[in-house]
């Protein structure tokens, strides 16, 4: 079909600069230039171009809806093994609310662990303030409220995870919404992802003890065991990354 339409490109350009050279090239292998209409050449070359497009819709790839793949590709399977538990991409993949609030939940995790470095700045601070005569003075005040802006929301979206990866739609709700008589605590502790809070829940502890004793080393060592368990969490859970 192409080489047809190159011809009839051909022709017309012919009728148009009328040079003796070209026709004098293809002069000999058509008709007259003079014999054919502009009406013909316009519904030959638009009944081409229709064939043309016709032909390469019925060749396009066909998708199923619901995972994404090509159809006609026989070796679908192959692909990220087909599926998404399988490491699959999940863009591939209806995405569930369940998948959807994992996802969110998971986001909210890690933005507020690489947050926790923030207070090793202060802790360093405190520190080169101390003078030969007067040692470095803890503020109590300050680690308390870094505790409850950081790690208890941290703390609150793992247990949030932990409950999604224990109890599934059922603590997704139908349409995403949160139920009634909230179980999301009780039904988290059946997640094996649970120990992770619970590393962080002692971190928490641990934390408010230091402050009020005063101790670098001992609140860095309790941020520290707060930022493993965050990671540890992340890595664990291999939260669903969606992109529907």
């Amino acid at each position: 079909m192409l080489r047809t339409a190159v011809a009839i490109a051909a022709i017309a350009g012919a009728t148009a600069f009328q040079t003796p050279a070209l026709n004098g090239v293809i002069g000999a292998k058509m008709v007259d230039s003079n014999a054919i209409s502009r009406k013909a050449l316009v519904q030959g070359a638009g009944a081409i171009a229709i064939g043309f497009l016709g032909n390469e819709a019925a060749n396009a790839a066909k998708f199923d809806p619901n995972t994404g793949f090509p159809i006609q590709d026989g070796k679908k399977e192959q692909l990220c093994n087909g599926s998404a538990s399988q490491g699959c991409q999940p863009m591939t993949q209806a995405a569930s609310i369940t998948d959807k609030q994992k996802a969110i939940l998971a986001g909210e995790i890690t933005v507020k662990s690489n947050k926790l470095s923030v207070l090793d700045s202060e802790l360093a601070a405190m520190q080169k303030s101390a003078k030969k005569k007067k040692p470095a003075k803890l503020d109590k005040d300050l680690v308390l409220r870094y505790s409850a802006l950081y790690l208890t929301p941290l703390a609150d979206s793992m247990v949030a995870y932990a409950a999604r990866d224990a109890g599934g739609a059922k603590m997704a709700g139908g349409a995403g919404l949160p139920k009634l008589g909230d179980k999301t605590s009780e039904v988290a502790k059946s997640s094996p992802l649970y120990k992770y809070v619970t590393d962080v829940e002692a971190g928490i502890a641990a934390i408010s003890t230091a402050a009020k004793a005063g101790d670098f080393a001992a609140v860095t060592a309790a941020n520290d065991s707060c930022k493993q368990a965050a990671t540890g969490f992340l890595s664990a859970a291999n939260a669903p990354v969606i992109f529907n």
